[in-house]
């Protein structure tokens, strides 16, 4: 009797482990034919479901760049960064997920953190075809940044007036200092997409503002 409650319960157990693995598998398979449908709402919701309950099995990393992508689809930017993460740690489309990572990064407002997974993107995936899309997502922060610093010197710029005639020298020097710092974000743009025209009308800008 001993032994047949023991192997009851080891096949109990067997069935079990079947039955988790089915209904992950399932998961999977509905969020495929949501994904398919365009159902990207009902693709993540099924996709999260199969992770959770994949159990000890090696993970289907396909699927968890597809739980990405369908979480992306709907902005849900938070999830679409934490599964490409976890695409890339297992080492599935790791170019493509970085590229995805930093651009969810941008929906957030994160530009530190864009910036840092851009620079390193690029640096490890010189050949990709995704690397010219890091590089213009990275020109375009770059330019934002020196337009930023850019507008600032020249509002320092036109406090110059007639009745401050003997602060202009301070005031350029005070204006000059910012917009170094407009060129040099211009400049590092221009790195990364060399025909990026808001970065060269900047630095046209620049000079044309300290000629002056």
């Amino acid at each position: 009797m001993k032994y047949l409650a023991t192997l009851s319960l080891a096949l109990m157990m067997s069935l079990g482990a079947i039955a988790q693995e089915e209904s992950a598998v399932e998961f999977k398979n509905q969020g495929n034919d949501a994904l398919r449908a365009k159902n990207y709402k009902g693709a993540l919701e099924a996709f999260e479901k199969a992770i959770a309950a994949w159990g000890d099995e090696e993970m289907d990393a396909a699927m968890v760049y597809n739980t990405a992508t369908s979480a992306r689809k709907i902005k849900n930017y938070e999830k679409a960064q934490k599964y490409y993460g976890e695409s890339k740690k297992l080492g599935y489309k790791p170019d493509a997920a970085t590229y995805y990572i930093a651009a969810a990064c941008k929906s957030m407002d994160k530009d530190k953190e864009m910036e840092k997974v851009l620079l390193a993107g690029i640096e490890e995936y010189g050949t990709s075809k995704y690397v010219k899309h890091m590089k213009k997502m990275l020109a375009g922060y770059y330019v934002i940044e020196s337009n930023a610093l850019y507008t600032k010197g020249q509002k320092i710029l036109n406090t110059r007036v007639d009745g401050n005639r003997d602060q202009w020298d301070a005031i350029k020097a005070k204006a000059k200092t910012v917009l170094d710092e407009a060129a040099a974000f211009a400049n590092k743009a221009l790195e990364y997409d060399a025909a990026n025209k808001n970065a060269q009308a900047i630095l046209s800008g620049i000079d044309t503002f300290l000629a002056s």
